[in-house]
């Protein structure tokens, strides 16, 4: 279970490296050259880096989920500075060419539930506090008139249910900070942090649960649907 998550404030940031002869340049880059320019910016209190778990991308999966957790009562003026920042270190020769930055939200914490289930192996914790795998699932209610009802579902029920798995250990859930969404933009954002050696089968039983076990027994709300960044995602250490 992580120490420093969940956060009030977090933004997410999907990226990938659209030249994989350089791959190993930019994983040197991020860590050693970028994130302590990010780090510069106020309201930023710290970033970590996760990784796909997924071996091959499809087109417009994004590699990388880089996570900031906020400090600030103006959360979006902080990325807007990071984002008038890197215009200006790409001036400066400090971006690297082959960075992509597929989308980025902000999200503001809603709710947390931990697991019942008693740990797979003793608690590990990272050095810098936060969680081994995120299992990130932003999502949509399809009708708003509904929106309370699919609210209640996810915390009194989804939630429930999905922290009996073994391996799961800790769900939070956030809500969109952008004031305006297109339609194909999730305004909910549930992380489920992982600790367990195959994380990817913690992620696959959640899967076969929720089609073998929750819809057939009505526990699956019917108004729900996955918006862009769903996945596993795997600390990288720095």
């Amino acid at each position: 279970m992580s120490e420093l998550f969940p956060a009030r404030t977090i933004a997410i940031e999907y990226v990938s490296c659209t030249d994989e002869s350089r791959e190993d340049e930019f994983n040197h880059w991020y860590p050693d050259v970028h994130i302590p320019d990010l780090l510069q910016t106020p309201g930023i209190a710290s970033i970590t880096r996760y990784r796909n778990l997924k071996s091959r991308m499809l087109a417009g999966q994004p590699r990388y989920l880089v996570l900031y957790r906020l400090d600030s009562d103006n959360p979006w003026q902080v990325i807007e500075q990071v984002e008038a920042d890197n215009i200006r270190r790409k001036r400066e020769g400090r971006m690297i060419g082959c960075l992509q930055s597929h989308q980025t939200g902000i999200w503001d914490f809603l709710a947390l539930r931990g697991s019942i289930q008693s740990p797979l192996r003793p608690a590990t914790h990272l050095p810098d506090g936060m969680p081994q795998v995120l299992l990130v699932v932003p999502t949509i209610c399809t009708d708003p008139a509904r929106e309370k009802e699919f609210n209640d579902w996810y915390l009194y029920t989804h939630f429930h249910d999905i922290t009996e798995t073994p391996g799961l250990v800790l769900a939070h859930r956030y809500r969109s900070l952008k004031p305006r969404l297109d339609e194909d933009e999730a305004r909910y954002l549930a992380l489920y942090e992982i600790d367990a050696d195959d994380p990817a089968a913690v992620v696959r039983q959640i899967q076969s649960d929720d089609q073998n076990k929750r819809i057939p027994q009505g526990r699956f709300i019917d108004c729900i649907k996955l918006a862009y960044g769903s996945g596993a995602f795997e600390h990288i250490a720095v």
